[in-house]
């Protein structure tokens, strides 16, 4: 099942369309005490960021206050940096300190290196419909291979042995919670090869993991 939203269906947008392609957008509003309040805790998570122009796309795609995420602690990487809004990069960067870390340690006997990312904002609709996906704004993340202090990528769609099946499937069980949606290898053809992420609201605050 892939990612959804709350609200009426929205008329589907060009696809892949990204930041830059259209006029200057109009000023947002004043960040927020949340916003302010959850770039302090980002801080302090030892994550890597900085503040990025507003996101305003004529298809409703938009992220008022997103941060351009570069590493998730001071010895995590985010490959290639992504765009995000703020919740997500700490959900993120929480997972990371919590679950990930801890667990290449345990597993493999050294330090986690960095994630590898195919997907921060990217203004399109989700698969198959024409309601705007959580990855338009910036509220998803898709993750392909974490990678290990001496180079080891584990790569999500093909895990080398039994370790890194249990592995990821630690990861992929935990992260279900603190994310409102976690889709992987299994779920549909589409999330095959990566993790998809994403803090949907739901009634209730319900959670989609599959």
């Amino acid at each position: 099942m892939p990612e959804t939203r709350t609200g009426a269906p929205v008329p589907a947008p060009a696809p892949r369309r990204s930041v830059g392609d259209d006029a200057q957008p109009a000023p947002p509003p004043a960040a927020s005490a949340t916003e302010r309040a959850c770039r302090e805790r980002l801080r302090a998570l030892g994550v890597s960021f900085r503040d990025a122009a507003p996101v305003r796309d004529p298809a409703g795609c938009r992220i008022d206050h997103p941060v351009l995420v570069r590493a998730l602690s001071q010895q995590v990487g985010l490959r290639p940096p992504a765009l995000l809004n703020c919740a997500v990069a700490e959900t993120t960067a929480r997972l990371v300190r919590d679950v990930v870390a801890p667990a290449a340690a345990r597993r493999f006997a050294q330090p986690l290196a960095a994630l590898h990312q195919v997907s921060g904002y990217v203004c399109r609709p989700r698969n198959g419909s024409t309601k705007l996906s959580e990855h338009a704004f910036g509220n998803a993340i898709d993750l392909s291979a974490f990678e290990l202090a001496d180079g080891t990528r584990i790569e999500i769609g093909k895990p080398a042995g039994g370790g890194e099946r249990r592995f990821l499937r630690g990861v992929r069980d935990r992260a279900c919670g603190p994310f409102k949606t976690v889709l992987g290898p299994g779920a549909d053809a589409d999330h095959a090869t990566h993790f998809h992420f994403d803090l949907a609201e739901r009634r209730g605050g319900a959670t989609f993991c599959q």
